[in-house]
């Protein structure tokens, strides 16, 4: 057993990543009463016929991801004798997966609005995101606690790093039609502008020491890929970065296009199933780029060894390793081009069902995938729906991430007359339970929705009678 014995502010600091996790807003899918939802599937409509988000805050929305650990399994590999805190590495080794990430994302929908016509319902909002993601392998502890000697030799350590930073404004146009009050049929068009991009590609170090002589082999690749609509990021002289926050609005170049496609259909009046993909799409960036490339991709470096007998040592050992640097430097070596780059956006994927045992209250399940770096990270989300009263709504849930199994949300909305407000969080018990928190997330926003049903019951989504006009329509309590 190998235990490092630091200072207790060392083990905070490598620990408080873990208050990062997957977390999306689970809770929202199943809430009829909120256009937002629309969000996460473009056939979800409202139960209202026409709405219009509070200017700047009918949705804001922060959320915090981690795949790796979290603060117990850390307190796990910590042993506290008298004044010493000793951090047993080879337990802190197993709390990290193959592949771990750190997430954190924002998004603000400046404006919102959507109105019923017959069986149509169309939807528009301009919503700003933002975002970072890094990846990190777990061979890269593995390779600091146990080294490169014993069960190791041989072994290829395979350092594989991912990163990306975003900012960019999407101009969203939906549309959702009804067939027969069966099928559900929606999709979302979003034209893209770019505001500020950083993203790390095809980043990795091979570390190998061969058994048979123990050289070390050691080969990788990396690069970094900037851009902004502001300014230059990155300028070819290493000078002080050149930005300017009025520049956005005077000629965007980085721009692109995604696509959200979604569909419901109800089997019976009490069950429907649901599926969504949703962000397929991609940014050209054109504007202020920058690429800094590996000079020479995937080139190798072998070293041996300090050798006694050899000429270069034996005469001049300064001058030996100084070639060494050399070699190790030209290896890692870089350029730096202008030239444009396409990033994709992150694909998710959605599969719900609901089931409507009583008027006011169903059953949940929702299927989330979130397709990263070629890797898809699924979770299970199973929730209650609950409208005791018109004014009132709320859904409770609880998500099943990775390998955490605990990871309570909810949603409440509140309608009062044709104000409508509501908040939602997943993982809510994050301040009071950090040990076990892999993640969390938080959204509230205000609406003002007219046309809604009176009836408490849970709705067909569809206040509207068939023809679309007149009054609205009761729903069926017994349907979903």
């Amino acid at each position: 057993m190998r235990n490092f014995k630091r200072p207790l502010f060392l083990v905070v600091l490598v620990s408080a990543a873990s208050w990062l996790t997957a977390q999306q807003n689970f809770s929202l899918y199943h809430m009829e009463s909120l256009p937002q939802r629309s969000t996460l599937n473009p056939a979800l409509m409202p139960d209202c016929k026409w709405y219009v988000g509070f200017p700047g805050f009918n949705s804001l929305g922060v959320q915090a991801t981690n795949s790796g650990f979290n603060l117990n399994e850390i307190s796990k590999a910590i042993d506290i004798s008298g004044s010493d805190t000793l951090l047993n590495l080879n337990r802190l080794l197993n709390v990290f997966s193959k592949q771990n990430y750190l997430s954190l994302k924002a998004d603000q929908t400046r404006v919102n609005f959507g109105f019923r016509a017959k069986k149509h319902f169309f939807t528009a909002a301009i919503t700003d995101k933002a975002g970072i993601k890094v990846g990190y392998p777990k061979d890269l502890f593995r390779f600091i606690i146990d080294g490169n000697g014993g069960s190791n030799l041989g072994e290829t350590f395979d350092f594989r790093f991912s990163a990306d930073a975003y900012h960019y404004r999407e101009y969203g146009f939906g549309y959702a039609y009804s067939i027969k009050n069966k099928l559900t049929l929606g999709t979302k068009v979003k034209y893209l502008q770019g505001i500020s991009r950083a993203e790390l590609r095809d980043a990795y170090i091979k570390f190998r020491t061969r058994p048979e002589d123990y050289a070390f082999e050691i080969s990788g690749n990396y690069q970094l890929n900037v851009a902004s609509s502001l300014g230059q990021i990155i300028t070819a002289d290493g000078s002080s970065p050149v930005l300017n926050a009025t520049g956005f609005y005077k000629g965007i170049k980085n721009t692109g296009w995604s696509i959200d496609l979604g569909a419901e259909y109800a089997f019976t009046n009490k069950l429907k199933l649901s599926a969504s993909l949703l962000d397929l799409g991609y940014i050209n960036w054109k504007q202020n780029t920058t690429s800094i490339v590996a000079a020479n991709p995937n080139a190798t470096f072998v070293y041996d060894g300090f050798h006694i007998s050899s000429s270069d040592t034996a005469v001049d050992p300064a001058a030996y390793f100084k070639r060494l640097g050399d070699s190790l430097t030209g290896m890692f070596s870089s350029d730096t081009v202008h030239r444009s780059f396409r990033s994709t956006l992150s694909t998710e994927l959605m599969f719900g069902a609901s089931y409507a045992f009583r008027k006011n209250l169903k059953l949940n399940a929702l299927f989330y995938g979130d397709v990263y770096n070629k890797r898809l990270m699924g979770g299970l989300t199973l929730g209650l729906f609950w409208r005791p009263a018109k004014i009132f709504s709320l859904s409770l849930n609880n998500t099943f991430y990775g390998r955490a199994l605990l990871n309570p949300g909810f949603c409440m909305a509140f309608n009062l007359g044709a104000w409508q407000t509501y908040i939602s969080s997943e993982n809510f018990l994050a301040p009071l339970m950090p040990g076990s928190v892999r993640g969390t997330s938080f959204r509230a926003g205000w609406n003002f929705t007219f046309g809604r049903s009176k009836s408490r019951g849970i709705g067909t989504g569809d206040p509207g009678n068939n023809k679309g006009g007149g009054k609205a329509a009761p729903i069926d309590p017994t349907s979903i």
